[in-house]
């Protein structure tokens, strides 16, 4: 290979590895390495066949061919077998995989007469917020997104079932896609912190009881160091949690965004605004300055926690540890 060639292959090759880190925004970098936890999404004619207009700002509107309901001959959506799925417009977010909280606007429509049956306003007042995953109830809209990125409006139809007897056509802009836990590099144990074990399928975190007494001063170590935007005070941010009080015997946590609260409410990462106003001053100082992706131990005396008082079924002068893993920066 003669000089010159080799040149400009390294140059090319120079180019094109920054262009490839120029689109890499940190808030994208945190998702790297995450695992496809639903079906990717699949398309099909009957829903490329469906016109949707989405302009910013504005509920869709759609246009295919419908029929009424009840009519011996069905609407070419309405007589599909399995879910249907197109990217309408593509964003340039990070990318839903399942298994995660969305904030979404949305519009549903009979797949069969066209008839709109529900939407929200799609102006950023009133954006709605689930958790998807591979478990019944959300499998199927999982599905449907699952490879989609933040920022896309994808629209997918759901075949007829007994309970939905027209079918639905559904448009969802994805607002926001959160992690699913923590996400990076993991860090060499610190002294002076239980042990923390997770668990194999959720992350969810445990500890182990420590054989050394609490410390006395405020101590946060990074378990996991992600790769996204770094958290400053004031921030609204999306984390999951788990608090325990420190005892010769930890055992349950007293509070935790892993587990559902009752039976009508699920499971889902809790949001707040990271400050001594809604937050103890040990949260505060657990989060101010780690990135998102990453997982933080932290060991609160009484004076970061809930101090002489308690609260609820923490007792007076209680020393706490959080696990909490950072999901999202809320922009």
């Amino acid at each position: 290979m003669s000089k010159i060639s080799a040149i400009l292959i390294s140059s090319a090759i120079a180019i094109s590895l920054s262009g490839c880190m120029s689109n890499s925004t940190p808030e994208v970098r945190a998702f790297e390495g995450l695992p496809q936890a639903c079906e990717s999404l699949k398309g099909g004619s009957e829903i490329d066949a469906v016109k949707v207009t989405a302009e910013k700002g504005k509920v869709p509107t759609v246009e295919f061919a419908t029929s009424e309901a009840g009519a011996s001959v069905k609407a070419p959506l309405a007589s599909i077998k399995s879910t249907q799925s197109k990217i309408v417009r593509e964003g340039e977010g990070p990318k839903f995989t399942g298994n995660q909280l969305l904030t979404i606007d949305y519009v549903v429509f009979s797949a069969t007469t066209g008839n709109q049956l529900a939407a929200n306003s799609w102006n950023g007042s009133d954006s709605a917020s689930q958790v998807f995953d591979n478990q019944e109830g959300t499998k199927l809209y999982c599905d449907a997104l699952s490879g989609a990125k933040q920022g896309s409006v994808v629209a997918f139809a759901l075949p007829p079932t007994e309970s939905d007897p027209e079918g639905s056509l559904f448009v969802i802009e994805l607002k926001k896609v959160y992690l699913p836990h923590a996400t990076g590099s993991g860090k060499s144990p610190e002294a002076g912190f239980p042990a923390v074990v997770l668990a194999p399928s959720t992350r969810q975190p445990g500890l182990v009881q420590p054989n050394f007494s609490a410390p006395t001063e405020f101590k946060r170590a990074t378990l996991i160091e992600g790769k996204g935007e770094l958290v400053k005070k004031d921030d609204s941010i999306t984390v999951h949690y788990t608090g325990w009080v420190w005892s010769e015997s930890i055992g349950d946590p007293f509070d935790s965004s892993w587990v559902s609260r009752d039976a009508q409410t699920p499971m889902s990462p809790a949001t707040f605004t990271l400050n001594t106003s809604n937050l103890i001053p040990g949260f505060v100082k657990a989060l101010e300055g780690i990135a998102v992706g990453s997982q933080v131990i932290a060991v609160m005396p009484p004076t970061d926690a809930y101090g002489e008082a308690g609260q609820g079924s923490i007792p007076p002068n209680a020393t706490l540890i959080f696990v909490i893993d950072v999901l999202g920066i809320n922009k």
